[in-house]
């Protein structure tokens, strides 16, 4: 049995390199050549057992491939896992028009759910622009605007150096408008900046504003880096020009009538504003958000203004509000795998417990952050309290 499982994926992962080389254009005649300057050369018939899952494909092999198809082992390895996606949740969009896929993706995006938001997106642009087929204008121009959403949604699933890739393959297209290129460096500040680079990040945040210096475009592209330019501002404890980025971003998107972005920066204005020991103001963005993001589904929303509101109620120690919301809010997030909130919410009821003398509840909340801490960003405040606390053998 175990063995053929590890067929299965040997060919699973074989069809997959196959489709990365056939969307580089590449034969296998041609990745033979090319391969000839690496420590170990890949022959025509090795690579086709590979693509076959016939053979497995070694470290420096992997290597080679990577470096032949211009795509980072670590990017590799999150496209090969949204093809594993893709297998398990089929989403069907044949028969649908372009503008219903589109309904359908929002409504997705909207509640959070972007795994389904980028299968259906994923699937719609293989039915209308199947590798090496020529599309008209107007099916490219929407291909184009899919894959800004396919790389919109790999940032918020964090997958960053896939949507990075996604990014830099549209930027050479001489058929972007001008606001589709501003969307895409949106993308690549964004992606450098959760991966650390924060001056490449920087550098792009600045082409961007000096460019809407200089040119009119859409509102809500103004507002989106203004979100941006608050994001960065908060990561590196500037608040007040945090607070000033977002205030000036909610402004535009309340003026253009986009509940959904509105509600997004009041979630992040309110953590600034718990940071900065402003309580007050940061309970009324919260409750504005949640009133909004209730009445509309949009759970990721919901579920982060909650978490939120827990972290305040446990700073201003009322455990009690403290508990609630964050139960309330794992109640969104664990069906819906919002990895991160389902850690921050069960550091703290962890803590509760802990002071409450409740040993079932902090080995239950143990267990999920044990279990969660290795998926988290490194940079999460809660995930580096556990893995410190750890170390110094508290936990």
């Amino acid at each position: 049995m175990e063995h053929d499982e590890s067929q299965s994926e040997a060919a699973r992962f074989g069809t997959f390199l196959r489709k990365v080389r056939e969307r580089k254009r590449l034969s296998l005649d041609a990745v033979e050549e090319i391969s000839a300057v690496y420590s170990e050369r890949l022959t025509k018939s090795h690579l086709s057992r590979i693509e076959n899952g016939l053979a497995e494909p070694s470290v420096r092999k992997l290597f080679a491939l990577s470096q032949i198809y211009d795509m980072p082992l670590t990017s590799m390895a999150e496209r090969f896992e949204i093809d594993l996606q893709r297998e398990q949740c089929r989403i069907d969009v044949s028969g649908k028009t372009l503008e219903e896929i589109e309904i359908e993706v929002g409504k997705f995006m909207e509640g959070g759910r972007y795994v389904e938001a980028l299968l259906a997106l994923t699937a719609a642009v293989d039915e209308v622009a199947p590798a090496g087929v020529t599309v008209g204008d107007e099916q490219a121009r929407w291909v184009r605007h899919s894959r800004l959403g396919i790389a919109d949604c790999l940032i918020h699933l964090g997958r960053y150096e896939a949507a990075k890739r996604e990014t830099e393959e549209l930027m050479g297209d001489p058929a972007l408008t001008r606001e589709e290129n501003l969307r895409l460096l949106e993308c690549f500040v964004i992606c450098c900046f959760r991966l650390g680079r924060l001056t490449v990040a920087t550098m792009g945040l600045e082409r961007a504003e000096k460019e809407l210096e200089l040119h009119d475009v859409a509102p809500g592209i103004t507002a989106r880096f203004a979100v941006l330019r608050g994001n960065i501002a908060s990561f590196m404890e500037q608040r007040d020009d945090a607070l000033e980025a977002y205030a000036r971003a909610l402004r535009i998107f309340d003026e253009i009538s986009v509940p959904f972005e509105a509600c997004r920066v009041r979630v992040n204005m309110s953590w600034v504003l718990i940071e900065q020991g402003e309580h007050a103001a940061a309970r009324e963005q919260l409750e504005a958000a949640l009133l909004v993001a209730e009445a509309s589904g949009y759970d990721r929303l919901r579920a982060f203004a909650m978490s939120h509101l827990a972290i305040l109620a446990y700073r201003q120690e009322d455990v009690g509000a403290a508990e609630s919301w964050a139960i309330r809010s794992n109640s969104i997030a664990r069906p819906r795998e919002f990895v991160t909130l389902v850690f921050r919410n069960c550091y703290y009821l962890m803590k509760i417990a802990e002071n409450s003398g409740d040993e079932a509840g902090v080995n239950s909340n143990l267990r999920t952050l044990r279990a969660l801490l290795s998926k988290v960003d490194d940079n999460l405040p809660e995930a580096e309290a556990f893995r410190a606390a750890k170390v110094g053998g508290e936990s």
